[in-house]
């Protein structure tokens, strides 16, 4: 038995020696980074161009207008006459109530005011007799004023009448419910069949007009400077402040308008002053409590820097780019941001524009390390870059 456990070993010791030798022969074999030579990197060149600056923050959106449409005299749901959250037009029929009662009521008022009328008239024309008569001395000074008092009151009959049958009218014409405003309309709140009317006042629906559309935002205390507030309080002889803004899920800022309204205090806990754009929406692409990007432009710059963001590395010591120096060996360059401007970020410090930088190998790339060059679409860069 000890005799087949020592034959076990050996052939377990002889089978690592030869694993260990091969390891060896393959490691041999594989050149080391230092014989492979510098790295490969793709690089690329700074891009200088005139850009504008801009504020950046998140903004809301709000409609324009928002009714509530609710049932001004009290009947039953009749009809309804809308698709929900669909773009209705100021005047549109969205709800009919019940007439039949309305209707009824209004042809009695114009019944009562035709009688009031003819008592009117029958009054007249025996005012008319007496006022004759009275001349002749065929009446006397009494029956004269009764008549006038007759009349009087037939008078105040009619206008009286006249005033029910224009209620009833008003009643009858509120059975059609229609919207004030052209907007898009919320889904339907009720039933037909329903009991509806002011005693209760249920919400029908809501109509929000957001063609345009506004959205709010706040701006710091130490951003209102300049012409900045007159521009938004639209001063004389001053251009309007623009504004133009971006969904969640949009690259770009496709939604275009003016920022009209500044509050008159700034709040004193966060130092910020409520500020309010509005845009056309005219795609109604943009609907009411939307969170949305923000940016309004403040002044034009020339000549600026920019590099992709994809260039930009960020450690515990802030942002910064690796830049090809002399004998092709990166450098470390920390820089401070503007703004964005789409794939392309503006570089405030840090780099003159001459510098070319590295785009790509961010997992290996160290300072000081040598590389290789590859410009974006080209062969290997043969001149090395001067230091800056």
């Amino acid at each position: 038995m000890k005799g087949k456990i020592l034959i076990f070993v050996i052939v377990i010791l002889i089978a690592a020696g030869a694993a260990f030798i091969l390891n060896k022969k393959k490691t041999a074999q594989t050149p080391t980074a230092a014989e492979q030579g510098p790295m490969p990197m793709p690089v690329a060149q700074c891009a200088i161009q005139d850009v504008t600056d801009y504020y950046e923050f998140t903004g809301t959106t709000e409609a324009v207008d928002s009714v509530e449409i609710r049932a001004r005299v009290e009947g039953y749901l009749q009809g309804i006459h809308f698709t929900d959250g669909s773009l209705v037009e100021e005047g549109q029929l969205l709800f009919t109530i019940e007439p039949e009662a309305f209707e009824a009521r209004r042809n009695e008022a114009a019944a009562q005011l035709k009688a009031a009328k003819a008592q009117l008239q029958q009054a007249q024309v025996d005012l008319e007799r007496i006022e004759q008569a009275i001349e002749t001395n065929a009446v006397s000074q009494q029956d004269l004023t009764r008549s006038r008092a007759a009349a009087d009151t037939a008078s105040a009959s009619v206008l009286a009448a006249e005033a029910t049958l224009a209620r009833a009218e008003l009643d009858l014409s509120y059975t059609e419910i229609r919207s004030p405003i052209r907007g898009r309309i919320a889904r339907r709140l009720a039933d037909i069949g329903n009991l509806v009317g002011p005693a209760s006042r249920p919400i029908l629906t809501t109509v929000k007009r957001t063609q345009p559309i506004y959205i709010y935002f706040y701006l710091s205390e130490s951003q209102l400077k300049g012409d900045l507030p007159d521009r938004i309080r639209g001063g004389a002889g001053l251009e309007p402040l623009g504004l133009e803004a971006a969904l969640s899920n949009e690259t770009e800022y496709l939604h275009k308008g003016v920022v009209n309204y500044l509050d008159n205090s700034v709040n004193s806990k966060t130092g910020t002053v409520y500020v309010r754009g509005q845009l056309d929406n005219k795609d109604d692409a943009l609907l009411p409590g939307m969170f949305v990007r923000v940016r309004v432009p403040i002044r034009q710059r020339k000549n600026a820097v920019l590099i992709p963001e994809k260039a930009i590395m960020t450690d515990l010591g802030g942002k910064y780019v690796l830049t090809v120096g002399p004998g092709n060996v990166l450098q470390r360059h920390d820089i401070k941001l503007g703004t964005s401007q789409g794939l392309l970020q503006v570089i405030n410090e840090g780099l003159d524009g001459s510098e070319v930088f590295i785009i790509g190998g961010f997992h290996i790339a160290r300072p000081g390390m040598p590389i290789t060059p590859m410009p974006a679409g080209g062969p290997p860069a043969t001149a090395e870059k001067s230091g800056s």
